[in-house]
């Protein structure tokens, strides 16, 4: 049985965890998150949704970093685990079936939820299979969120699992903020960090397309996707995925008019998020 650890109750795990939170809906149970995610965009904004969700945030890169950490800390007994699926060194399905190898000896079972932006079939299937508890896929929706870790808890109301709403045109101010729950700061904080790494992103495509590399093709454009995919900017987002899965299956040709494609979008979305990135932050609320 997991026992939940009130997240008044608990301490700061180093210097990656933070503990201070605005006040929520008291129904909603305030855990102790190990997070293991390597892109830095996707990181920031899941931690922060956490985090205004009540809960106290540990942050790994990779699957090898969480379970190593779960490992260090199992007197704390962290709560629940939001693992990505694709990550360097151990990805997180080995992740977790070397964690419920480990548990088979204890007896012991923590919830772990996948997170991911593959959207093909089967996917869902095979992170259940891996022995993970549930499943959100990227760009990460507050509400599902939510009741995908409540649903990992029997016994506790569930919220309605509500997607989030492809747009096909670039988002607007409403949307942007909508999409980081109404925190401007935060908003403010991702433009900038998105507008230095987009460069580096788009780089990577470059060489793995001079180089014809697929496999370099595919990561890259992987990272990409997870990373647009937070700003609803689903044009740029679904070439992305082109891109990756014409990769995916070893193929390179055709891929340099999606990618023009993709400049483009980004293009036109960057100048969105330059005036997000130096206008002073504002809440919707």
């Amino acid at each position: 049985m997991v026992m939940l650890r009130a997240a008044e109750h608990g301490t700061a795990h180093e210097d990656c965890s933070l503990t201070t939170r605005p006040v929520v809906d008291q129904s909603h149970p305030k855990l102790n998150v190990l997070l293991a995610e390597d892109n830095p965009i996707n990181r920031l904004l899941a931690q922060k949704l956490l985090q205004k969700q009540g809960h106290v945030v540990t942050l790994v890169n990779n699957g090898r970093e969480a379970l190593e950490r779960w490992e260090l800390n199992q007197s704390l007994q962290f709560d629940i685990i939001l693992m990505d699926v694709q990550m360097p060194e151990m990805d997180g399905l080995q992740a977790t079936a070397d964690i419920r190898a480990k548990e088979l000896v204890t007896g012991a079972h923590i919830p772990i939820i996948a997170v991911t932006a593959h959207a093909m079939k089967g996917d869902r299937e095979r992170c259940l299979a891996a022995g993970m508890d549930g499943y959100i896929s990227k760009p990460i929706n507050p509400v599902e969120l939510a009741a995908t870790i409540l649903a990992a808890f029997p016994g506790r109301p569930k919220l309605p699992n509500v997607p989030a709403d492809p747009n096909p045109k670039p988002p607007s101010d409403a949307e942007l903020l909508a999409r980081f729950d109404g925190d401007g700061e935060l908003l403010k904080e991702l433009a900038g960090i998105f507008l230095q790494e987009c460069p580096k992103m788009l780089d990577e495509i470059r060489e793995a397309l001079r180089t014809r590399d697929a496999k370099l093709l595919e990561r890259a454009a992987h990272t990409l996707k997870g990373s647009v995919g937070n700003f609803a900017l689903s044009g740029a987002w679904e070439t992305a995925q082109r891109l990756e899965l014409l990769a995916k299956s070893g193929e390179v040709s055709g891929a340099e008019d999606m990618f023009h494609t993709l400049e483009q979008q980004l293009a036109q979305f960057n100048q969105i998020l330059v005036r997000h990135a130096a206008e002073p932050a504002h809440q919707s609320r």
